[in-house]
């Protein structure tokens, strides 16, 4: 079975120094990604002071900041402190992605926060200054657990090697911690039930041959598969999509249909229902409407705010008389 994509994290850094720790240690962090995750520094040095009035002309490096954050699933912000706060590169970063008024590109995305000091705070307060503005970026900050790193230059070598294994042990817990942070999907504005009940009107389109919203609830992403009533096992999205597209085409106006729920439920960003699709269909070369029951199981899951069909299971139960 395929797998998921892996999100892509931008790393802002609020160092320009050229052997900064910050740098140093944003590098570290990046090599203890999990799998799902891609990291990239997304560099912001060549950022002109944000100007309201070059908005309608924006300078390149600004709009090729915008679209690199504008990619990205997550990020990832690495920051010294600099009098009690942000570095002001870094506020500077942050005031262009979130202009033009209304355009921002960090609006939604999840982040998280490690800030880095040669003392013993461990730039507790450019961290905070960070989550303060974060709330009006609306950006999703994880909690827990918190990044302070302090003494960095006792844990770091001069190449940026972690030299304390206990420190070593952190960020990498840090970063799987990120990384399931980043991977949960936004809980659809849509309650599941009132989506099954959508879902069930949905199937009775297709049923009349009418495929179009089935599709549009169909996953994009892979794993996606498809265990058909005539045993076929389809898997990958583009697979499934087609064999939906093709299979309306048994079907035409006149047929009628239901959902027999037998169970249901939704946690963590994933939804199912299981039960028995009571059909009377209509199809091309037959006199009379053929009587169908299907066992069914569906899962769906969150995708960008909305619920989506990953599985389908459907084999042939006996009609009743």
């Amino acid at each position: 079975m395929t797998s998921l994509k892996p999100k892509q994290v931008g790393v802002l850094v609020g160092s320009l120094r050229r052997g900064s720790f910050s740098r140093k240690l944003a590098k570290a962090l990046i090599a203890r990604a999990p799998a799902g995750l891609d990291c990239k520094i997304i560099e912001i040095a060549d950022l002109a002071l944000y100007n309201q009035d070059l908005d309608a002309s924006p300078p390149a490096p600004w709009v090729a900041f915008r679209k690199a954050v504008k990619a990205c699933d997550a990020l990832l912000f690495v920051t010294p402190e600099y009098n009690r706060s942000m570095p002001g590169c870094l506020k500077n970063a942050t005031d262009v992605g979130s202009r033009p008024e209304g355009k921002s590109v960090f609006a939604g995305l999840p982040a998280a926060v490690v800030s880095v000091s040669p003392y013993s705070l461990g730039g507790f307060g450019a961290n905070h200054a960070l989550r303060q503005s974060f709330v009006y970026l609306d950006l999703a900050v994880m909690q827990q657990p918190e990044a302070y790193v302090s003494n960095v230059g006792d844990v770091m070598d001069g190449r940026g090697t972690i030299t304390r294994k206990e420190t070593g042990a952190f960020l990498m817990r840090f970063m799987h911690a990120f990384g399931r942070w980043a991977s949960s999907a936004p809980a659809p504005e849509e309650d599941f039930d009132a989506f099954l009940a959508r879902r069930a009107k949905i199937s009775l389109e297709y049923i009349n041959g009418k495929p179009a919203r089935l599709l549009e609830i169909l996953t994009a992403s892979d794993p996606a598969t498809f265990f058909s009533p005539s045993g076929d096992r389809i898997q990958g999205a583009a697979k499934v999509s087609a064999a939906n597209r093709h299979g309306a085409k048994a079907f035409g106006a006149g047929s009628t249909g239901r959902f027999e729920v037998l169970q249901s439920g939704s946690s963590g960003g994933f939804g199912f229902w299981t039960g028995v699709h009571h059909a009377k269909v209509v199809m091309p070369g037959k006199e009379k409407a053929v009587p169908m029951q299907l066992r069914t199981t569906e899962v769906f899951r969150a995708e960008d705010g909305a619920w989506k069909l990953v599985h389908r299971h459907a084999d042939m139960a006996e009609a009743k008389k």
